[in-house]
């Protein structure tokens, strides 16, 4: 009965259940990265009593328990588990030191979209929601590359980019945290992510607070640069017990050898706020020759909006995947879109459809990737996607942290199971720093020669 409530909520795509968001913004803990950096106490910690503690640690314990009982988990000894690290939950004195125990519980899961969080800012233990603090951003974004953290991108306008910090330059240090380089043994998907998300944390922080990176420029030239965060531009999203998270949704509209035109829409997070501006983006390009849905970065969010998305590609109420318990299950279905938000009578958007994927592509995103991979509307570029797509959920625990838990597991339509594996582009195009350097977009290029090859009458 439970579940079938949870279904209520996903489909109607409001209340805190999502895919299991793996967010750079709150990846504190981790979020969903299976090998994510150990949570640290600290001496910021807030002081924490036994009782509380204890009943922290055990509604914790609880709500993990009945994820597996419910998805019929057996190959791990939960009441032992509890035996084991209970004792070390009584003599915790901070709240910090408490989540050092119940990260070190989830991490014998093996599985993503188990973590623990400390509460956004302003929110209070039992109950208290998030408050209104905007988030801060360096302006910086980066990926990956041959086990080192390279700048993929850098904000037009932000201060980074007034200071010359470009695109190619290798990350070495961000203030007190120096960026490690990953082995080759380490360099899976998974590790990525995690390497990734430690370093978009490091490098957010307060509007107007000062950031200080040490980088290596693609000339081998050491720069070291100072500068303010500045506020997320655009407008953000609220739900449930998560931070504030971007909600902006881009549209770019490429022009192919023959004039056509080509949009290229990109959003940060699938939330709800997102919804109208997408569709609006969707409407606008309905009379290009194709579109392209850049997903790369995208780290999941809300699963139900899934079918609404798709049906502005798909003609017919087409199953999407299956979210799966032991006892129940539900099927995502497209919703035809049939009629724009002003009541135009429109119909799904029938040509060339692209989708853009790399490593830091989660939950959502790669249900969405897989679901019209697998159906043939949709022909994926890029890199494997994260591996992490367990729908899940965040509930607050009595000293105001947020546990995330699964809740189900995931199947595309033709019964895959992505967690772990990821979704495998159509065509790999790998990203190099040489073609950051030379500010060349490879995945999309091959995208807009694959719609441009689609064209009637080409061979």
């Amino acid at each position: 009965m439970l579940f079938r409530t949870l279904v209520i909520v996903l489909s109607a795509g409001v209340g805190a259940v999502t895919s299991g968001i793996v967010s750079p913004s709150i990846a504190s803990a981790g979020w969903g990265v299976q090998a994510r950096p150990r949570v640290r106490a600290d001496t910021g910690a807030r002081p924490l009593d036994s009782t509380l503690a204890l009943a922290t640690f055990d509604s914790a314990w609880r709500t993990v328990g009945a994820s597996l009982r419910g998805r019929g988990v057996t190959t791990i000894d939960w009441q032992a588990v509890r035996g084991e690290l209970r004792p070390r939950a009584a003599v915790a004195s901070t709240d910090s030191s408490l989540r050092v125990v119940v990260d070190d519980m989830l991490r014998r899961l093996g599985e993503s979209h188990f973590a623990i969080m400390p509460p956004p800012p302003g929110a209070k233990a039992s109950g208290a929601t998030a408050g209104d603090a905007a988030l801060g951003t360096a302006g910086v974004t980066v990926r990956v590359i041959d086990g080192r953290s390279v700048i993929w991108r850098v904000d037009s306008g932000s201060a980074a980019w007034r200071l010359g910090v470009a695109p190619g330059w290798t990350l070495e240090q961000v203030d007190d945290y120096t960026v490690p380089v990953l082995r080759l043994g380490d360099s899976s998907a998974v590790r990525r992510l995690a390497q990734v998300s430690a370093v978009m944390h490091a490098l957010r922080g307060s509007p107007g607070s000062r950031v200080r990176i040490v980088a290596r420029d693609a000339a081998g030239v050491t720069h070291d640069v100072a500068f303010t965060r500045e506020a997320i531009r655009g407008p953000v999203a609220r739900f449930g017990n998560l931070p504030p998270l971007p909600a902006s949704v881009e549209l770019r509209r490429l022009a192919l050898a023959d004039g056509r035109c080509v949009g290229v829409i990109h959003y940060d997070y699938w939330m709800v706020p997102v919804m109208p501006a997408l569709d609006r983006a969707v409407d606008s390009v309905r009379t290009c020759a194709g579109i392209v849905l850049d997903l790369r970065g995208n780290l999941g969010g809300v699963a139900g909006m899934m079918m609404g998305v798709a049906g502005h590609f798909l003609n017919e109420a087409r199953t999407l995947g299956t979210m799966r318990t032991r006892g129940d299950e539900m099927r995502f279905a497209a919703n035809p879109r049939r009629a724009t938000d002003a009541g135009v009578a429109v119909e799904p958007f029938a040509g060339p459809l692209a989708i853009v994927v790399d490593g830091m592509s989660a939950s959502t995103s790669e249900m969405f990737a897989a679901a019209l991979q697998s159906l043939g509307r949709a022909r994926v570029f890029g890199e494997r996607t994260a591996g992490q797509a367990l729908p899940a959920m965040a509930t607050q625990l009595p000293t105001g942290d947020i546990l995330m838990h699964v809740v189900a597991d995931f199947v595309t339509p033709d019964g895959t199971r992505i967690e772990g594996r990821g979704v495998l582009p159509d065509e790999v195009v790998p990203l190099t720093r040489s073609d950051i350097v030379a500010n060349r977009d490879a995945p999309l290029e091959a995208a807009l020669r694959w719609i441009d090859r689609a064209r009637p009458g080409s061979n």
